[in-house]
């Protein structure tokens, strides 16, 4: 029987959105591979990083989860990155090499399946990967040292789970057990996923399986626990550091609308990603992505309310990587709505004259807001550090120098390579207070700049830890360091220990701060 005209035309319909849909997949196959290029060649790690890396190094080497090794403090946010670099730094005794493999090979898992077992559709795959490409923010600190590729991998697996269609307990263990973990490699990053997390278990009344949930919390609820019992405290002494400043909040929140800015002159891509997601989430097909988009909205507001950040982009990398989730979840109507989405973001990169891959014409400083991957990169870049072409950091021979000459004591600022090379014998006095339990809790100076906090050392406490013993002028000071010296130093599971905990945590001892504050006035 001769096929009809309509049969013909139907048949070849279907060849050709089959040759579209091997062409698209071919084109996200090269777009992969471009990214794994510029991963590779853009990979770095910066200063703050090696502040994680000497808890690390004690860590292994048998002095604990301490960054000073006479005293316990949490002086790293991202507990789970910790955790996950020790377990290889265990074997290779190299940190260098050893962050920038696990940085790009979870970095790698990530994007693979965001970009290609998420995506509802071939189209979706090329935009998923046009727009990661083009996002310094996202390229940037898929390496760095930091915990944000494992929070990548974190954000992926949490939206695979949520779109998937696992039965109703299994997917409230996966979701709460994600979002656990979520919780313990940085904290604040939940708030991206508690708008989802929360519209889920309260739409199907999930809430009643209370139990589950706890379930699936537990690892959160067990690192809280240990937290509160090792060290004392249930949050990050950089999280003490960095909120307790003393600075008033309108003072924050203006260079924190100026972080946005920064970001957008040096990495517009991002930002108009996250504008045009957005604008999608809010159409009628799209409504289903919009607690995902509220999160967005909550840490962006989060972001203005902290000051921002010193390092560029860094904070915008995972509101931008759930804003690609969400594309990735799209269902276009036509090829055309995201070819010109596509088109969007390559002329905003071409019209912005930004090559991000390269280490040079690029803006350093902005606002005190520093290009951090620029800035190092010429130190710690992969690519540099393979090929000897490399240049000395100064920081490294100084904390070399300070373990050759078997230096005991020293304070500085910048404390990230110094105080890894320096070793475990020298005793580092942090003057932003990240690594430091006292002046964490004492404002700041009135200059700064943000995420530089500097805080003034009170009389006799140098000599108080250079000798152990409390030389500290201040009478309501000397006791309050009392409190803190017992906490940090003090038999770990001695009873009078764990109730000066509860006492400190209660505020029970912030009348002794207080005083201090009013007779320094």
């Amino acid at each position: 029987m001769n096929k009809t005209k309509e049969n013909i035309y139907s048949e070849s319909k279907v060849l050709k959105k089959e040759h579209l849909e091997k062409n698209l997949f071919y084109l996200s196959l090269c777009l992969f591979l471009i990214y794994v290029v510029l991963l590779i060649n853009t990979a770095w790690i910066g200063d703050d990083a090696y502040i994680t890396f000497r808890t690390i190094d004690n860590f292994v080497n048998g002095y604990g989860l301490r960054w000073n090794v006479v005293e316990r403090v949490q002086s790293y946010t991202h507990p789970l990155w910790l955790f996950l670099l020790s377990a290889f730094y265990f074997f290779t005794k190299e940190i260098f090499f050893t962050s920038l493999i696990i940085s790009i090979t979870v970095s790698l898992a990530s994007v693979l399946i965001l970009a290609f077992k998420l995506t509802v559709a071939r189209g979706n795959m090329v935009l998923v990967l046009f727009s990661v490409i083009f996002s310094k923010a996202f390229i940037d600190y898929s390496t760095s040292g930091l915990e944000n590729p494992l929070t990548y991998l974190l954000l992926v697996l949490f939206a695979c789970i949520y779109f998937s269609n696992k039965t109703a307990k299994t997917k409230i263990i996966f979701l709460s057990v994600l979002s656990s973990l979520v919780l313990i490699n940085r904290m604040d990053t939940f708030l991206l996923l508690l708008p989802a997390y929360s519209y889920y278990i309260f739409k199907n009344k999930y809430y009643k399986n209370y139990y589950l949930i706890i379930i699936g919390f537990s690892p959160f609820i067990f690192w809280e626990l240990f937290s509160l019992v090792y060290y004392g405290f249930p949050f990050p002494n950089t999280a003490y550091a960095k909120l307790n400043t003393g600075i008033d909040r309108s003072d924050l929140i203006i260079p924190g609308s100026k972080y946005f800015y920064s970001s957008f002159k040096l990495d517009p891509v991002t930002l108009i990603v996250l504008f045009l997601t957005t604008v999608l989430s809010t159409l009628k097909d799209n409504r289903k992505f919009f607690p995902f988009t509220i999160g967005i909205f909550f840490y962006l507001l989060y972001i203005i309310w902290i000051g921002g950040d010193f390092m560029s982009g860094r904070f915008f990398s995972t509101p931008f990587l759930v804003a690609v989730i969400i594309l990735s979840k799209i269902k276009f109507n036509k090829s055309i709505e995201s070819i010109s989405f596509i088109l969007i973001i390559v002329l905003i990169e071409v019209f912005s004259q930004k090559s991000y891959h390269l280490t040079k014409n690029t803006e350093i400083f902005l606002y005190g807001i520093c290009d951090e991957r620029l800035y190092y990169y010429p130190n710690t870049g992969l690519i540099l550090n393979l090929t000897n072409k490399s240049y000395p950091n100064s920081w490294v021979y100084d904390g070399q120098n300070m373990k050759q000459m078997g230096a005991k004591f020293s304070k500085a600022t910048s404390v990230g390579f110094m105080g890894f090379y320096s070793g475990p014998d020298c005793h580092i006095l942090d003057i932003l207070a990240l690594n430091d339990p006292l002046l964490a809790r004492l404002p700041s100076l009135n200059s700064w700049r943000v995420g530089h906090y500097k805080r003034e050392i009170p009389d006799g406490y140098e000599e108080t830890l250079k000798t152990g013993h409390n030389q500290i002028k201040n009478t309501n000071l000397a006791k309050y360091y009392d409190k803190i010296f017992f906490i940090t130093r003090g038999d770990l599971w001695d009873w009078n220990r764990i109730r000066e905990i509860w006492k400190i945590n209660t505020g029970q001892y912030s009348y002794l701060l207080t005083n201090y504050l009013i007779n320094k006035q």
